[in-house]
């Protein structure tokens, strides 16, 4: 019996979907595909992009945008029967998912950071938390670097030579691929939702938005770089910049992952000990707290509340589909891996 286009279209969408959920109900397979498979994507990809100095992800986007927009004017106006433009719709979508998932989207269903990299979790108490902030800000406090002579090209190179050092330890693919930080083309919109920098999967591109104060920018690109590696989880992403930046020589990468981080640890303490905040407070240099609050007010004038509310929204759901049952809470759980790992990594 010959299946009609429709038919055909929900049995391939079907499967799809059996086939998404099953690997992520198996880490063991996500875990090998991005081990055998998507070293070998992750390297097509990012030469092909890199021979283009824009983004492609970007062009792409706005690509796919107006050919929907397109299409559904000319199915208004009868141009396009409804029924095939239907099809049309419900292909180019079920072909879009497919192509994220096999390019990289099935790294959100590997196996969490502790298993991959044989780390024991340390509980996540009243005790051991003020024990990791006193360690945090008296290292916080001595890698203070005010930021002369910033180069982004070398900031680039050495947070490279950073991951090929801690590849083993890191339990990552080296080299996987190029990443050759790109700029954002719609950056005055990502500046008010707040993105300081995103990875576009589809062509294997690391995005930087200019905006990002230079101590901000090697953490920032640390974290990029880690996605890029088959790293989906974004409190592991910031663990991955904080180590690789912490770990390194140069005092303008080590400076960068305290400010960058910092935030989550202060938000956490006032969470659990409101009452010793200001206390805590006293005991970072008062040059970091100048730095943090001008991060902050440049952020919060650059920001439109409508755009970021509604882009937290939306990035939300988008992880809560994929297997990041936090949202976007998720970032600020770096903290819970930096209590585990710190003095493995750092002291």
């Amino acid at each position: 019996m010959k299946l009609s286009k429709p038919i055909k279209l929900l049995i391939t969408a079907i499967l799809l979907f059996a086939l998404v959920f099953a690997v992520s109900k198996m880490p063991s397979l996500a875990e090998w595909y991005v081990k055998n498979i998507y070293p070998l994507i992750a390297i097509a990809l990012s030469f092909f992009s890199a021979l283009f100095p824009f983004s492609l992800f970007d062009i792409f986007t706005v690509i796919v945008i107006i050919a929907f927009i397109t299409l559904i004017f000319l199915m208004i106006f009868r141009k396009v029967k409804w029924s095939k433009g239907l099809y049309i719709i419900a292909y180019s979508i079920l072909l879009l998912i497919a192509y994220f998932y096999f390019s990289w989207g099935f790294s959100y269903f590997r196996k969490d950071f502790y298993k991959r990299c044989d780390i024991q979790k340390l509980e996540y108490n009243e005790e051991n938390f003020k024990s990791f902030v006193s360690n945090f800000i008296a290292d916080a406090n001595s890698s203070y670097i005010n930021f002369d002579n910033f180069d982004k090209n070398d900031i680039n190179s050495k947070i490279e030579q950073q991951y090929k050092k801690l590849q083993n330890v890191l339990k990552i693919k080296y080299p996987n691929g190029k990443r050759k930080p790109k700029r954002m083309l719609y950056e005055s919109f990502h500046t008010k939702t707040g993105v300081s920098g995103y990875f576009g999967p589809f062509f294997n591109e690391i995005h930087i938005n200019t905006f990002v104060s230079d101590f901000e920018y090697p953490f920032t690109l640390a974290h990029e770089k880690a996605h890029q590696f088959g790293i989906a989880s974004e409190a592991e992403c910031n663990l991955f910049a904080f180590i690789v930046c912490a770990t390194c020589d140069d005092a303008q990468l080590r400076y960068s992952a305290y400010i960058s981080t910092i935030g989550y640890v202060l938000n956490n303490y006032y969470r659990i000990f409101p009452a010793d905040y200001r206390n805590m407070l006293e005991s970072i240099d008062s040059r970091i707290i100048e730095d943090v609050q001008t991060m902050s007010k440049r952020w919060a004038e650059a920001r439109s509340r409508t755009l970021s509310n509604a882009h937290k929204v939306v990035y939300d759901t988008y992880l809560k589909t994929n297997n990041i049952t936090s949202g976007v809470e998720n970032y600020s759980e770096v903290v819970s891996l930096l209590i585990s790992t710190y003095n493995i990594f750092v002291k």
